[in-house]
């Protein structure tokens, strides 16, 4: 098996990944070809501002057109960093934009997020604006900061607006998907399509790739023209991802024994699950994927990464059982993957090895056990996920779902090799005749150096192969069991402290639950009719146009009304105060006036709790 996986890992490198990204070219800067337009999303939570500067500065730097890529940078509630001056992840990212409506006061907007209870409610500041690198590269950005309920920013409790980087990218995800069904939108959504709107100078349901970075990840300046080309290269292709490789390696024993670890699993696991078009993971440190698809004849479109299937398995908040918890809790991004899996059998996800990024690992021993707890488990679940997805590439033992089996089963048994293993050279120290499978397992580390030399033509990862295999005792034995031994453990560990914990306290209470008012919903093109007077046909220029005409019209009626126009600030400032909602620069609307579309669970329950008190 491993001599067959090495085999179609170098074939893989050679041939098909060469193919995918040879057009990287037409994806450069000052290219005259059509150049797609991709959404970077950017989770934050506790970073400091060199991690996230870092990784910021390698978005824009990448040698692809920034007219044709904006920035989603989503900071997951106020919460403490290691920052020297003890600043907060939104204070950190406020001063990296800047803003393009300077004298305008940013107001939280609702949304409901995946949480239990009283965290299923949530709100977020929408900040449009512009993040410039060091060597003045300008791209285009929007800054989402979760800033929580009424109750938890007066009462300043701790990680305030925090629900987890699943419910980040749902912010983004269900987002695309109500603008591409013109669906209903909340306040909040309907202020990221005015922003991304006049930032990227199209309407939003134009937006066709969706990259995900983590906010400690630094990627090359080829890597997005390179993912880009093979999606574009292969329509059937629905995610990729590219190699990624550790950027503090020489910072410790325990990042040390991690340098081959990520290199194996991707140049021989990713690239041989490639070749059957289903990578079952792809890292949420930098992969890309396919928003819709157009069919060839009729040119209609089919949404791929925002199909209503797929949001809704991925924002499922039902965890009854330990698999649930073990699928929704522990591994978003391998969840996701899943999800895709299951809508989409017959597509492809492919692994990039020519689309590098850089992350940090673990630099201490407890903390890489933390996180590895979380990752066998979540393997161990999506896999069995996946077992029972039918229509998978290919049939019996040469299937998808065959090799989701063996996979299974290897990573149950990585206890019992490490024993076996053991007794092997023990029974070999005592002259027992047990050479053979010794010398079996040294012919399979021996292979992987010579696929290291034909890949990556680097002698120094025989170097860390040396000191991974003096640490699989660890890999393949300790971190297995400690995981089973905490299978119904759902905590992030140490992999995700930071600061005091908020003790499961309520959010909300129950009268203010009850006295919530519903969140105005409308379609994208019915806010664009009733704020700008446009028709369903409109495009970016009609809105330029409506929304210079609708601010010229408010401030002209502000002005009309109370003596002049130095008292619009005043007025919005005071419609705030009411509870309404501003929408600078359309005309001002009270969320009150706003139409409220039929809810789908869990905000139906919202909006019948807020209309019966309302009524009493």
């Amino acid at each position: 098996m491993i001599l067959i996986k090495l085999v179609c890992a170098v074939l893989f490198d050679w041939a098909f990944s060469l193919q995918l990204t040879k057009i990287t070219k037409h994806f450069t800067r000052g290219s005259s070809k059509r150049v797609p337009h991709v959404v970077i999303t950017v989770t934050c939570y506790n970073e400091n501002e060199e991690t996230i500067r870092a990784t910021l500065d390698s978005v824009a730097m990448t040698n692809y057109a920034s007219s044709r890529k904006i920035l989603f940078i989503i900071a997951d509630g106020d919460v403490e960093t290691t920052d020297e001056k003890n600043r907060t992840t939104p204070q950190i990212l406020r001063s990296m934009i800047v803003r393009t409506d300077d004298l305008e006061p940013i107001v939280p907007l609702p949304y409901m997020a995946i949480g239990e209870g009283p965290r299923e409610f949530n709100a977020a500041e929408v900040i449009p604006g512009f993040y410039i690198s060091p060597n003045g590269i300008t791209v285009p950005c929007i800054l989402i900061i979760k800033v929580g309920t009424k109750r938890e920013r007066d009462n300043n409790m701790p990680k305030a607006g925090n629900r987890g980087k699943r419910d980040s990218q749902l912010i983004i995800l269900q987002w695309l998907r109500n603008v591409m069904m013109n669906d209903h939108l909340t306040p909040l959504e309907f202020e990221l399509c005015r922003s991304a709107t006049q930032l990227a100078k199209l309407n939003p349901d134009q937006f066709e790739y969706l990259l995900m970075v983590d906010a400690d990840t630094t990627i090359d300046i080829e890597c997005i023209p390179r993912l880009v080309a093979a999606m574009e290269r292969d329509p059937g292709i629905m995610g990729l991802c590219g190699e990624t490789r550790i950027a503090n390696k020489r910072e410790s024993w325990v990042t040390r024994i991690q340098v081959y670890e990520y290199y194996i699993s991707h140049h021989l696991s990713k690239a041989f699950e490639s070749l059957w078009g289903g990578v079952t993971c792809l890292p949420g440190c930098c992969s890309m994927y396919r928003i819709f698809s157009r069919k060839a004849d009729s040119g209609s479109i089919v949404p791929l990464l925002i199909a209503p299937e797929v949001i809704e398995a991925y924002s499922s908040n039902e965890t009854y059982t330990l698999h649930q918890k073990n699928l929704l809790l522990l591994g978003e991004d391998r969840y996701l993957t899943t999800v895709l899996l299951r809508a989409f059998p017959k597509r492809k996800l492919i692994y990039v090895p020519r689309a590098i990024c850089r992350t940090t690992v673990p630099n201490k021993f407890s903390v890489l056990v933390s996180q590895r707890r979380r990752w066998i488990n979540s393997t161990i679940h999506n896999l069995l996920e996946l077992i029972l997805v039918q229509d998978l590439c290919g049939t019996f033992c040469c299937s998808m779902q065959f090799l989701v089996l063996m996979d299974l089963l290897g990573n149950v048994v990585l206890p019992a090799s490490v024993i076996f293993s053991f007794y092997l050279v023990v029974a070999q120290c005592v002259g027992s005749p047990v050479a053979l499978p010794l010398m079996l397992m040294a012919l399979a580390f021996a292979l992987q150096g010579v696929m290291i030399l034909i890949t990556t033509q680097r002698v120094s990862y025989i170097y860390w192969m040396c000191i991974y295999i003096a640490a699989i005792p660890l890999w393949n034995f300790v971190m297995p069991v400690y995981a089973f031994w905490r299978f119904d453990d759902f905590s992030w560990g140490k992999t995700r402290m930071a600061g005091p914990e908020d003790n499961k306290a309520d959010f909300i209470t129950d009268d203010e639950r009850l006295a919530l008012e519903p969140i105005p919903l409308m379609r994208w093109k019915d806010w664009m009719r009733d704020n700008l007077g446009l028709d369903d046909n409109a495009t970016y220029s009609n809105l330029q146009q409506g929304a210079t005409a609708g601010a010229g019209a408010a401030a002209a009626a502000a002005a009309g009304e109370r003596g002049g126009p130095e008292n619009l600030q005043a007025t919005r400032a005071s419609q705030r105060a009411l509870g309404q909602t501003v929408l600078t620069p359309m005309p001002v609307r009270p969320v009150a006036n706003m139409a409220v579309a039929n809810l789908p669970t869990p905000i139906a329950r919202l909006k019948s709790n807020a209309a019966r008190a309302l009524h009493q």
